[in-house]
Formats: C-alpha cells, sequence, structure tokens
C-alpha cells in the first residue's frame, strides 16, 4: 500500500523521512474508503494541500509519511486480526465497545488514539475482547 517493501525498522525509518509517494495515500484512502477530508485529518494535512500534492504527483512530507504508515501499520494489524479485508475494513469504520463507542479510524489521527486502537485490536487477537 505504501510503495515501498522496506526489510528492517531502518529502512521504514529511512523510506518515511524521503516521504512516501502520494499514491500511496490515494491507495490506502481507496481501501479504507474514506474521503478526501478525512484522509487529509488522518495525514495532519488540510484538504488543499493534499489536493496540491495530488496534482503534483508529489511525495508526501517525511511528518505525513510517518502518519501515513501508522494508519497503514493499523490497517495491517485489523487484517491479520480480523482475517479478512471485509471484516477488518467494517471493524474499522463502525463504533467499538472496548474504544468507548469510538470509530477506530477516526482515533488514528493522533499516537494516542492509535495506541488504543492496536491494544484493542492485540486483546481480541489473544481472546480478551472487552
Amino acid at each position: 500500500m505504501l510503495g515501498a517493501r522496506p526489510k528492517s525498522a531502518r529502512e521504514w525509518h529511512t523510506a518515511i523521512s524521503h516521504g512516501v509517494p502520494v499514491r500511496s495515500a490515494e491507495a490506502l484512502k481507496e481501501y479504507l474508503q474514506v474521503s478526501d477530508a478525512l484522509l487529509a485529518e488522518l495525514l495532519g494535512l488540510s484538504g488543499k494541500t493534499l489536493s496540491r500534492a495530488r496534482k503534483a504527483g508529489a511525495n508526501l512530507s517525511a511528518v505525513a509519511s510517518d502518519r501515513l504508515f501508522r494508519v497503514a501499520r493499523v490497517t495491517a494489524l485489523a487484517r491479520w486480526v480480523l482475517e479478512s479485508d471485509k471484516s477488518a475494513l467494517s471493524w474499522l469504520r463502525r463504533p467499538q465497545f472496548g474504544l468507548g463507542g469510538q470509530v477506530p479510524v477516526n482515533l488514528l489521527k493522533t499516537s494516542a488514539g492509535t495506541e488504543e486502537v492496536e491494544r484493542l485490536l492485540l486483546r481480541i487477537e489473544h481472546g480478551v475482547y472487552s
């Protein structure tokens, strides 16, 4: 989804630091079926900045790339834990009791929210759903 296949955390760090292509954000947007506005929020960008990057075919900044990586990482974890794209997508887009009724994808805007979503997914994986 991110247009790269680094094999280690150090290689991911380098790829993210250089910025990932905006088409990677588009691929994630299509997979998650989210609006441009939510995608921009997830990346910490304004809608206009995202639109300009899209038109230019540019790479995202290191900060936006890191946020994209964070969302993609949690999406991959959801796919792994829930064992299908359909289940993961549905789970990410619906309010979850274990998150106090919050929608997981909306929590991915911050590191703290992302940690909560990851913790819940790992609890589900280990059969400790609440």
